[in-house]
């Protein structure tokens, strides 16, 4: 019996050693395996395009047709190259025939093999291919960049895929190079990339603008010195180098394509890096950042025990946290128990909001109510009224972010406040933060009040000139009338703001030269008399006509309206207050702006004349 224990026992010995050192090669079956599978796809998948290729040239020799291009980058630079059709961007929207390639990460094309060739787009970074099935052509589709976009037309069904296949390539081979330039560089090294984007003065129209050295260094570090932005908003990975702008968050490169793909409605992607930056929207981002809108969308992330993905997840886990958390909105806080919250952070640090300057005419105004005491309750308030509250006085945008959580309209209407929107009602309170904001979430720049005037309406009003500058950028309407029929720029006339009544006038050249065709393209070697063009010309001469006039008649008014002995206090340099007969400080007449917008237009033109 002991002999057979002991026979037993040393059996059991053998085995259980044979487990343990099976188990310790447990790992490496597991990435044997999955190393055979993916040799076994990747040989279905060659096999198969070999067959789908010997087919194709098969055909082409039976149709006496070429072969397909490569899409493998030539020694060259060079992706693709063929002949397209091209829609003019004029008024006749012509198609022609141009030979395009696809060389050195940029799209260009030209009319004959020897003439100069013609850039469409100047870094495939900064653009996107999409189909057009709405085109009254077949084989339609679009190149999208920062400053324009270019309808292409191919020969056929197979040739628009590859050329689709052969941009979308291009972009990702130059994003996977720029990404192995950045870490050659090093962590203490800045790149010399570009921004392609929209400018920052008016009617720039997306044009490409050169950034200073340490730029791009200088957005990333601002942004990313926020509490919370050092790390990306859905999964955490460190040194985010992408952002939503009107979501106000930071995200690495795998969750910005993510949020790419849900579309702008939901969020707007831009790097930190590559793209052009305005001041207001830099300051935007630092006023939300990760931390306040993830206290938003993952409100009840620990209370629902969900588990949030880290950077080593799957790109499946973070598109459907990513789904989950702003399409679904699976983890927002219940309307009545948000609305306990104040929204974190107040109103913008370091900008308080300026007061009105006085009007001429006073009922031009926005009608104000009486002053909400900040303890207000806003439990009861329906996401839109929210908004509405959150975007006046002092505006909060934490409590904006919250209210479009909850699926708060950003073009909601105040009945009661004369038809007015959260956009009017952020230009009433001069916060350029909240009216950026609600534009970046789809605010309609030209939706007019009961009264019919807009945004660019109440801010020519309140002589809000950052105001009319944004609003003018994003497209406001320089030709709207409320109903008394007067436009921004009559209203700027009246109340005599020379500044913005110079802006307006600036606007409606640059829209008479995109009218005649120029687009602001001048030749600087060019004479004064080709320089000044009519439409450049005679708009800037009437401003000036126009001025001098209204100033004349506005000095002989006054004039008339004063007693001899007023006229003796302002010899003196004093108003004079006839019925009291006591001296006054002294004052300027009303037509001293007017009279400075005339300097200001006659010292711009002579600048002109002598650059010419």
């Amino acid at each position: 019996m002991e002999f057979v224990l002991r026979l037993v026992e040393a059996q059991a010995t053998y085995f259980q050693q044979g487990h343990e050192e099976l188990n310790r090669l447990a790992q490496y079956r597991k990435e044997l395996g999955a190393q055979l599978h993916d040799l076994v796809l990747n040989s279905a998948r060659e096999k198969r395009d070999m067959e789908q290729r010997h087919v194709l040239l098969k055909q082409k020799e039976l149709g006496g047709e070429e072969p397909e291009p490569s899409l493998k980058e030539g020694p060259s630079g060079l992706v693709m190259e063929g002949h397209l059709f091209k829609r003019a961007s004029n008024a006749f929207k012509t198609w022609s025939r141009r030979w395009f390639t696809i060389q050195n990460n940029q799209l260009v094309y030209q009319k004959k093999y020897k003439d100069p060739v013609t850039v469409v787009v100047d870094d495939l970074r900064l653009c996107t291919v999409k189909l057009c099935p709405d085109s009254e052509r077949r084989f339609c589709f679009e190149v999208v960049s920062t400053s324009k976009s270019c309808f292409l037309q191919a020969d056929s069904e197979r040739l628009l895929q590859l050329w689709i296949n052969a941009v979308q390539s291009s972009i990702a081979s130059a994003f996977s190079q720029a990404h192995l330039d950045n870490s050659s560089r090093g962590p203490g090294q800045v790149s010399g990339y570009l921004a392609l984007g929209s400018a920052a003065t008016l009617g720039s129209g997306g044009a490409a603008r050169g950034r200073e050295p340490g730029g791009v260094g200088q957005v990333a570090a601002q942004v990313q010195s926020v509490e919370g932005n050092a790390q990306c908003c859905d999964c955490r990975e460190p040194a985010p180098e992408w952002a939503s702008i009107n979501l106000g968050v930071t995200l690495c490169i795998q969750c910005s394509g993510i949020h790419r793909s849900l579309g702008v409605h939901f969020s707007k992607v831009r790097s930190l890096t590559l793209d052009s930056w305005e001041p207001e929207l830099v300051k935007l981002m630092c006023e939300l950042g990760n931390v306040v809108i993830n206290q938003i969308y993952e409100a009840r992330v620990e209370a629902m025990a969900v588990k949030k993905p880290g950077p080593s997840c799957s790109r499946q886990e973070k598109e459907a946290w990513i789904h989950a958390k702003y399409v679904e909105k699976k983890f927002l806080t219940k309307l009545p128990e948000i609305r306990g919250r104040r929204g974190g952070r107040g109103p913008p640090r370091g900008h308080p909001p300026v007061p009105p300057k006085p009007s001429i005419r006073p009922q031009l105004g926005i009608v104000r109510s009486k002053s909400e005491s900040p303890s207000d309750d806003l439990g009861s308030l329906h996401p839109g009224a929210l908004l509405f509250q959150a975007a006046g006085h002092p505006p909060s945008l934490p409590t904006m972010a919250d209210a479009l959580a909850h699926g708060a309209d950003v073009n909601w209407v105040n009945v009661g406040r004369g038809n007015a929107t959260p956009l009017i009602r952020a230009t009433a309170a001069n916060s350029l933060l909240a009216c950026e904001f609600l534009l970046q979430n789809g605010a309609n720049v030209n939706q007019a009040d009961s009264a019919g005037r807009g945004p660019l309406h109440h801010a020519t009003i309140l002589g809000h000139t950052g105001l009319a500058c944004l609003f003018l950028k994003r497209g406001a309407d320089l030709s709207a009338r409320d109903t008394e029929g007067r436009d921004p720029l009559t209203i700027a006339m009246e109340t005599a703001n020379a500044d913005i009544v110079t802006l307006l006038r600036l606007a409606k050249m640059r829209e008479a030269e995109a009218a005649q065709g120029q687009a602001g393209k001048v030749n600087l070697d060019s004479g004064p008399h080709q320089i000044l063009a009519p439409c450049l010309l005679v708009p800037l001469l009437s401003s000036c006509i126009n001025a001098i006039v209204y100033s004349t008649n506005m000095f002989w008014a006054h004039k008339r309206a004063w007693p001899s002995e007023q006229r003796k206090g302002k010899a003196r340099g004093c108003a004079y207050d006839a019925p009291t007969h006591q001296e006054l400080a002294p004052s300027d007449p009303p037509y001293c702006p007017v009279m400075l917008f005339v300097v200001g237009q006659l010292s711009s033109l002579l600048s002109v004349l002598l650059r010419g």
